[in-house]
């Protein structure tokens, strides 16, 4: 039997800073998102996903008890998903979702600082490792600046999802 390597594991990465101090930093954000849980009233699932670019970190919410759809969100560069749900912004969606936030790897959050190339494919891979890894079969995916890009890419690499 012939092994084919998928070019998911072909990902070109790279090593990028994500905190400049990573423990002062962490903690940090941390102290950050527990008053962002306080402003809100709500807690926020944590859920860590292994993808070949390290560990993704992942926040989820939802918006009732049986939610019907999912919903994914892929931040701009340099910021935090969970800025989406500032002032509870994710009530004013009015749908019963079970929402997803991604910490885009190599950036300023609790995700490893690996990251590929911007101008390849490699975030969509990366994307669709994402929803496997959560067990995901179909998802609405909304991504703000270079998260629209991540959503673009992903659409490629999984369509059917």
């Amino acid at each position: 039997m012939k092994h084919h390597q998928s070019s998911i594991d072909t990902m070109q990465i790279k090593r990028q800073s994500h905190f400049k101090d990573e423990k002062q930093d962490v903690a940090y954000f941390e102290d950050w998102v527990k008053r962002l849980e306080h402003a809100n009233k709500r807690r926020y699932g944590r859920h860590v996903v292994r993808t070949t670019l390290g560990k993704t970190h992942v926040w989820s919410w939802s918006t009732c008890e049986n939610p019907s759809e999912t919903l994914v969100i892929f931040p701009g560069a340099r910021t935090t998903c969970l800025f989406w749900d500032f002032d509870k912004n994710l009530d004013h969606l009015k749908v019963d979702l079970k929402i997803y936030m991604v910490e885009t790897n190599g950036l300023p959050n609790l995700s490893d600082g690996f990251t590929p190339d911007i101008k390849s494919l490699d975030y969509g891979r990366w994307a669709a490792q994402v929803l496997e890894g959560l067990e995901i079969e179909k998802a609405f995916v909304a991504g703000a600046s270079f998260g629209g890009l991540v959503c673009m890419n992903s659409r490629s690499r999984i369509p059917k999802r």
